[in-house]
């Protein structure tokens, strides 16, 4: 049942094509038998009526070929189509003619461009053979009978036309019947195709839909489950100190007051910490979003961030600040620019081993601001580092909570950069380490 429910999509969609192929498939066949059946009725009136017409020109010797194909060709199709009726019931008392006339064969060069004449004015571009058979009389095959034979030169005998006039009969030969039938039907395929494609289209951009919509289920999991988890500490840490505050007195003492609400202010900055971040990435997208730019010293802002990285660092922490020139400014907003950096180093210190070094670089290039920060830390697989920067988003460790996150820290970064008109790109190595370029 899983599985089913896993792919539940894809397994409609093959039944669902599988299904209208067979019903395409069914009735393409129908009209291709019905096309051929038009098409061999008309060739096979045209080759009587072309028949009719030469034993007459035999006959009579007053109606030259070329006077009588032309009539013919002018004709329109109705006009046409009586007439071959009006032949192919034509019948010849040969009784009452000269020996020499009823035992003359058919001059078939001359019944063959008649053929091609009445196939031209009934709009059939289709190259069609005739070769004469005598036959018995009692061979006669009646009108219309169709005669699967091999192939020759000439083509595939699609038809055999028993004569009018003579004793014998025509096979027709023709080496393009089902190609110009397909041609024919191509508007038909066309169409099928296109349905056909309109409903793989569908199901792709439904199952596209659908795993999108299940990821965003995970990642919204992995947020609440992240985010209990982070405020959840601050909130008991700030929590357990006020109460032994209360508990034990420590009030009168001073130094205990003083120590202790000291963790509670550091707490609660924190849970107010998280929450700005919080609140700043769901507002980024809203025009109430303000920046509140000013010209600040890029030095200063730097080296304060990396002074707060230090004081919280729990382990060996190396930075190193670089500024080029020394008085490089930039106009941004300072608070969020402050959060971005911060954000920044505290990745590089959380996905790290047990030391780190971090070379935080600030330059002037092209006429753009470059704030590079370098780690040795972890790295980021090349498949994660085109998705670190979208919502709620963190590099798969299992079911752990030794690096504590929510998801939101890159997305915000790479939000405020933007609303600055700047961009943030990141290259990764993994064991190597990281290196987020920021460009203003």
């Amino acid at each position: 049942m899983k599985f089913l429910r896993k792919h539940i999509v894809p397994i409609c969609a093959i039944v669902t094509l599988i299904a209208v192929g067979c019903y395409e498939g069914y009735w393409m066949l129908r009209l291709y038998h019905t096309e051929r059946k038009s098409v061999e009725s008309i060739i096979s009136s045209s080759v009587t009526g072309a028949d009719v017409e030469e034993y007459l020109d035999r006959m009579t010797r007053i109606s030259p070929l070329p006077d009588r194909k032309s009539k013919i060709v002018s004709m329109s199709l109705d006009s046409l189509s009586g007439r071959i009726r009006k032949l192919s019931v034509y019948k010849i008392d040969k009784s009452s003619l000269p020996v020499a006339y009823g035992n003359d064969r058919p001059d078939v060069n001359k019944v063959q461009d008649l053929l091609q004449a009445y196939l031209d004015s009934a709009g059939l571009d289709i190259a069609c053979r005739l070769v004469y058979e005598e036959k018995g009389d009692g061979d006669t095959l009646p009108p219309g009978t169709q005669e699967v034979a091999p192939q020759s030169k000439e083509g595939t005998v699609i038809l055999t036309v028993p004569s009018n006039v003579n004793d014998g009969q025509y096979n027709v030969f023709s080496a393009s019947l089902s190609g110009y039938i397909a041609g024919r039907m191509s508007g038909v395929m066309v169409i099928s195709a296109g349905i056909l494609l309109i409903i793989v289209l569908a199901f792709f951009l439904l199952d596209r839909m659908i795993k999108k919509r299940r990821r965003l289920e995970e990642i919204k999991n992995d947020f609440t489950q992240n985010i209990t988890h982070e405020l959840k500490t601050p909130i008991a840490v700030a929590y357990a100190a006020s109460d032994t505050l209360l508990e034990y007195s420590l009030g009168d003492n001073p130094v205990k007051r003083k120590e202790y609400l000291g963790i509670i202010k550091d707490q609660l900055d924190k849970l107010g910490g998280m929450v700005e971040m919080i609140l700043s990435t769901t507002m980024e997208n809203r025009a109430g979003l303000r920046l509140n730019c000013s010209t600040t010293p890029v030095k200063t802002m730097l080296e304060n961030a990396v002074s707060q990285i230090r004081i919280k660092a729990k382990k060996p922490c190396d930075i190193t600040v670089s500024v080029i020139p020394d008085d490089l400014e930039i106009t941004v907003d300072r608070k969020l620019m402050f959060s971005v950096i911060l954000t920044i180093l505290d990745n590089a210190l959380k996905y790290s081993g047990d030391s780190v070094n971090i070379a935080v670089k600030a330059y002037l290039h092209k006429g753009k601001t470059v704030i590079s920060l370098s780690d040795n830390g972890f790295g980021i697989a090349p498949s994660d580092q085109k998705h670190i920067f979208e919502k709620f988003y963190r590099v798969p460790t299992g079911n752990r909570h030794d690096v504590k996150g929510y998801g939101i820290g890159l997305f915000f970064a790479k939000s405020i950069v933007e609303k600055h008109g700047g961009r943030i790109t990141v290259s990764s190595e993994l064991g190597k380490g990281s290196s987020f370029i920021i460009e203003l």
